[in-house]
């Protein structure tokens, strides 16, 4: 438990000397700040920061007239590590019981250019807390399903429910979350018709994939 502060303070610096102008701590605070305000990139970051006075600059550890130049910005997000920001920020809740977990991933927005597949990221979100407890890159050799083997060790399951679409629906997953103390609500869909079928045999009647069948819908 802490402060937004002291735990932007544990994040190792990796800069050299020459380029410590400004704190790191610093640095993320203002970009946090400003992506609150709206900024969605780092000239829109760059210009929020620009725009503040020097008290205003003082309440986030700046004690220089101006804020950082752009290119700070692009230097310092370079040099920090994803894990590293993770842990930093995971001290901040003591998070209890989790309750229900939604696990999901998604492209990040604007990440996805002529030279990069983009940045594709997966979370996990407490709906009890009304906050993510975990994400992580899923490199561009791996899966989600795969990655999320990672994600979900990180997290205390005791009495938590995972739900997750259907690209989780594999078995060792779902054994790890019940080893964990966990339960789980995974859809299936008809593009895994063995499972649909093997699921509609062992409900039976009871099965909703049978009423859905019934009624003229689509798995």
């Amino acid at each position: 438990m802490g402060t937004l502060w002291s735990a932007l303070e544990r994040i190792p610096d990796r800069r050299t000397k020459k380029g410590r102008r400004f704190e790191l701590a610093s640095i993320v605070m203002l970009s946090l700040a400003a992506m609150l305000s709206g900024a969605n990139d780092l000239r829109s970051i760059f210009r929020w920061g620009r725009r503040l006075t020097p008290q205003g600059l003082r309440m986030l550890g700046i004690e220089r007239r101006r804020a950082p130049c752009h290119s700070t910005y692009h230097y310092v997000f370079q040099s920090i590590s994803a894990e590293d920001l993770e842990r930093a920020l995971g001290v901040l809740v003591d998070p209890g019981p989790l309750g229900h977990v939604a696990i999901d991933g998604k492209r990040l927005r604007g990440s996805q250019h002529e030279t990069s597949p983009g940045v594709h990221m997966l979370a996990a979100f407490s709906t009890r807390l009304q906050a993510v407890v975990g994400s992580l890159a899923v490199p561009p050799d791996s899966g989600e399903v795969v990655e999320a083997f990672r994600l979900l060790k990180e997290l205390p399951l005791d009495g938590a429910v995972i739900t997750g679409d259907a690209a989780f629906t594999y078995q060792p997953l779902a054994a790890a979350i019940r080893q964990g103390g966990g339960d789980y609500f995974l859809f299936v869909k008809g593009n895994q018709p063995e499972l649909e079928a093997e699921l509609r045999h062992a409900f039976g009647d009871d099965s909703p994939l049978q009423a859905r069948r019934a009624s003229g819908a689509g798995p």
